[in-house]
């Protein structure tokens, strides 16, 4: 395998959420291969910050919910580069309320967010991809998909619908060269779940749950991104990677 095919110079790609966490190590990832990077965020200073720290990188604030500035981001990022070759949709919401606890309309908001912006986002890239034969769309999903937690019913459901639609856009954009593909991380140590990492029972679940009795580090999971993107994952498409170190195997 010639180490050309893992570059991505020359390619352009946005990254919703990329101000923090999974989504800002994919950025720095993709930004390390070559590629010149989106970011994306609701708040316009941590955009700001991250861009200003990636080569390249451009200003892309906006709700991944609104539709309409979504797809305006996109037509902006073709009118300031020329192109546009990948799309990472890392956004997501989690609500650990179960079932008798949380109502419909919190349910239906979770899924606004993390599944009807992922497709409405790239139904709109897959249509305006000047270079489809690089065209990249990667969805950040969930082991939780697969073996849904007790206190995740929404989150679980959400990453469950993601990991089908992701399915969708292979069967209809495959014949233009562009390839939809997810990623399912396990436990990742970002900040978000700083407050778990030190839990008594989660260390435990880790230690005796994971073969690798550890988390993961977001950019373990930036990797799988940044092969995804690649020309050596040019005949991989509708697939799930998962990123979980064997604890889907272990559930």
């Amino acid at each position: 395998m010639k180490e050309s095919q893992f570059s991505l110079s020359g390619r352009v790609g946005l990254v919703t959420g990329s101000t923090g966490g999974i989504g800002r190590a994919i950025a720095e990832e993709l930004t390390r291969a070559g590629a010149r990077i989106a970011i994306n965020g609701r708040n316009q200073e941590k955009v700001n910050l991250v861009a200003n720290s990636l080569k390249g990188a451009l200003n892309t604030p906006f709700d991944v919910a609104d539709h309409a500035s979504a797809e305006d981001a996109i037509d902006k990022i073709i009118s300031e580069t020329g192109r546009f070759d990948i799309l990472v949709c890392s956004v997501g919401s989690r609500d650990r309320r179960s079932i008798s606890e949380i109502d419909a309309p919190a349910f239906q908001d979770l899924l606004l967010t993390n599944t009807v912006s992922a497709y409405q986002l790239a139904r709109a890239a897959s249509k305006k991809m000047p270079n489809p034969n690089v065209g990249r769309l990667i969805f950040i999903s969930s082991i939780a998909s697969l073996r849904p937690f007790r206190s995740d019913p929404a989150y679980s459901a959400s990453k469950a619908a993601l990991e089908s639609i992701v399915r969708s856009f292979c069967y209809e954009f495959a014949p233009l060269g562009i390839t939809a593909n997810a990623i399912a991380p396990g436990f990742v140590a970002t900040e978000f779940n700083s407050n778990l990492v030190e839990d008594p029972n989660i260390k435990e679940f880790v230690k005796t749950r994971i073969p690798a009795q550890r988390w993961a580090r977001p950019e373990e999971v930036a990797n799988a991104a940044v092969f995804l993107a690649s020309d050596a994952a040019s005949y991989i498409n509708g697939h799930v990677l998962t990123v979980d170190a064997g604890l889907s195997t272990n559930l």
